[in-house]
C-alpha cells in the first residue's frame, strides 16, 4: 500500500530513493528548492558536538537498523557508521589527520560555514542526487510490477509545509543509509564484475539488493553486475559525498 505523506520514515534504500521521486515529484521547482532552503537553515546553524534531536534521534534509529543488517557487515564502512550510533565521534583531529588522514571534513566542522555553502548550492547538489539515484531506480525496476512506497498524495506541500524542519531530519537521519547502501552496492557490483558471471560475489548481488529493499518481481530479472555498474553511473564519488555531508556528522553523532 502507498504511503500518503512525506513524514513516514523510510526503512531501506529502495524506500530512500522512492521518498526522493515522491518529494521531487512532478513540480520539482517547489519540493526540491524548498527542502533545499530548509536544510541549510537546519545544518547551518549546527555548532560541531554533540546534539540530540528528538524527530532527528527517531530517523536515526530507523537507519541504524538497516545499517545492522547482516548483509553489509564485510565492510569497514559500513562497522565505521554502525559504531557512531552508540559511541560518540571525537571531533578533535589533529592537524597531521586532517592533512594525511582518510577523514572527511564533515566528521570535524561544519562544511556549510567553512565551505561557503549557501541553499543554492544544497539545491544544486541535491538535484544531482535526485537524478543519479532516478537514473539507477528507472534502470534496476520492473516498470510492470514495481510498487513504489510513496503515493502521488505525499508532496511537500502536502506533507512537509506545516513543519518543514521534520522533513528535512528525516533527509538529514537517512542520508547515512542512503550513502551507505548506494556505496556498498557499488563496491558489491564492481567485486562481481571483477571476478566473474559465475562467481560467489555474483550470485550474492541477488542477496544484496534484497538487503536494500528490491525484493522479488520488483527488480528486473537476472540483474548482472554489469547491468547494476551501468545503473549506477549517475551515482559517482560526488552524489556520495553530498549525501554524507548532508548526514551532519560534525553534529549529531
Amino acid at each position: 500500500m502507498e504511503l500518503c505523506s512525506l513524514i513516514a520514515v523510510p526503512r531501506n534504500l529502495k524506500e530512500g530513493i522512492d521518498w526522493l521521486m515522491a518529494l521531487r515529484g512532478t513540480d520539482d521547482e517547489n519540493g526540491l528548492k524548498a527542502v533545499s532552503a530548509v536544510l541549510y537553515e537546519f545544518l547551518a546553524q549546527q555548532p560541531v558536538g554533540l546534539k540530540r534531536l528528538r524527530d532527528l534521534e527517531d530517523v536515526k534509529s530507523v537507519s541504524h537498523e538497516f545499517l545492522l543488517q547482516p548483509e553489509f557487515q564485510d565492510q569497514p564502512y559500513v562497522k565505521d557508521l554502525v559504531q557512531r550510533y552508540t559511541t560518540p565521534m571525537n571531533k578533535d583531529v589533529g592537524t597531521f589527520a586532517k592533512a594525511f588522514g582518510d577523514i572527511a571534513k564533515s566528521d570535524y566542522e561544519n562544511v556549510l560555514q567553512t565551505q561557503g555553502v549557501n541553499p543554492e548550492t544544497i539545491e544544486e547538489k541535491l538535484r544531482k542526487v535526485v537524478h543519479g539515484t532516478e537514473k539507477f531506480l528507472n534502470y534496476i525496476k520492473n516498470t510492470r510490477r514495481y510498487s513504489r512506497t510513496y503515493g502521488s498524495a505525499a508532496t511537500w506541500a502536502s506533507s512537509c509545509t506545516h513543519d518543514p524542519e521534520l522533513c528535512a531530519a528525516i533527509l538529514v537521519g537517512m542520508a547515512p543509509m542512503l550513502y551507505a547502501g548506494l556505496r556498498y552496492l557499488n563496491d558489491a557490483a564492481a567485486d562481481a564484475f571483477l571476478e566473474g558471471p559465475d562467481s560467489v560475489e555474483e550470485k550474492r548481488l541477488v542477496s544484496v539488493l534484497e538487503a536494500l529493499g528490491y525484493e522479488g518481481q520488483q527488480k528486473r530479472g537476472k540483474m548482472r553486475s554489469s547491468d547494476i555498474r551501468n545503473a549506477l553511473s549517475g551515482v559517482d564519488k560526488d552524489v556520495l559525498t553530498v549525501l554524507y555531508d548532508l548526514a551532519g556528522f560534525w553534529a549529531f553523532y
